[in-house]
């Protein structure tokens, strides 16, 4: 862990948290671009949780932060930490899914409390009123997840289950509760009911220890979203704060069906030009290509449904 000793102690100073490996260095700058463009006037400290990533790398994000009057501090973990979880197969996740479980543990003592965002996010809109939500007597606040009843994990009400891609935590109240402890306990015990990996753990453990954030603060993509239109796309964005591509349709991704992914690129382009990847999965395969034409066509005529349908009339 880097020395945080000359870490601000502001009590207006927002601390917000993040893990990722060398596979997200893109989506890390898109994530911190987003944050200050969106918050120029506050004091933001980011905490960064990494594995895989240079010494190079990691003095190119400290730059990077800088330039926008923050600072970023490196933890690491110890060699092989959730190498054993259970890891169902996906194109996105890695170990470092389960990396934010141990932030409070290692943050320092003075922060009590912090921001946790996962690295596939955008921020269009000031974090101020999210980070001043309520968790004094809660451990987290969360936005739910589109998820029924979850019996396994002890969940039996619906809309009782929360996303942790974005949670505001009380840092004590963890600590305290040895939170970490007790997720990683579930995670080792219970392999099999883990669908949504740490999530699910922390769903577990949590129970009825949570505030409910408004759906402004972790807009999720859902399937619905695939094809409406771009005016309506942005106009379900007008009151978010956060937004987050969930699921396999990660902006990145050649064959992405997420309709707002347009600002993850406005984003993209306001990075160092070395990490403007646009997209970490083409390759010139014509099945791929095919598919990735059907799915823009198909968003065209949505989006230009009165010259299509005129057109056909013809």
């Amino acid at each position: 862990m880097e020395d945080t000793s000359l870490l601000h102690t502001e009590l207006e100073s927002m601390h917000i948290a993040i893990a990722f490996d060398e596979n997200y260095i893109t989506p890390v700058y898109v994530l911190l671009a987003s944050i200050f463009e969106n918050n120029a006037n506050e004091s933001i400290l980011i905490h960064a949780i990494v594995t895989g990533v240079t010494d190079k790398q990691k003095i190119e994000l400290k730059e990077y932060t800088f330039k926008f009057g923050s600072s970023i501090y490196f933890y690491g973990l110890e060699e092989g930490f959730a190498n054993d979880f259970a890891l169902p197969k996906s194109l996105w996740w890695t170990p470092s899914v389960y990396y934010r479980i141990m932030f409070p543990t290692l943050l320092p003592i003075q922060v009590d409390k912090f921001l946790y965002l996962d690295t596939d996010i955008v921020i269009i809109g000031k974090l101020r009123t999210l980070y001043e939500e309520d968790v004094k007597n809660v451990t987290i606040a969360a936005a739910c997840d589109f998820v029924d009843a979850r019996p396994e994990l002890g969940i039996m009400k619906p809309n009782s289950y929360f996303n942790s891609g974005v949670m505001l935590v009380n840092r004590r109240s963890w600590v305290e509760k040895n939170i970490a402890e007790k997720c990683i306990d579930f995670i080792k015990n219970n392999p099999e009911k883990l669908l949504y990996v740490d999530q699910d753990a922390l769903n577990a453990v949590l129970i009825n220890d949570w505030n409910r954030l408004d759906y402004r603060f972790n807009f999720m993509f859902q399937e619905k979203h695939a094809l409406i239109p771009m005016r309506e796309a942005r106009k379900q964005l007008e009151n978010v704060v956060v937004l987050h591509f969930t699921t396999q349709h990660k902006p990145w991704s050649v064959l992405n069906r997420n309709r707002f992914r347009f600002l993850y690129f406005k984003y993209l382009k306001k990075i160092p030009r070395k990490y403007r990847n646009r997209y970490n999965d083409f390759s010139w395969n014509r099945h791929r290509i095919r598919e990735t034409i059907e799915i823009r066509l198909s968003e065209w005529s949505v989006d230009y449904s009165t010259l299509v349908s005129g057109w056909r009339r013809k």
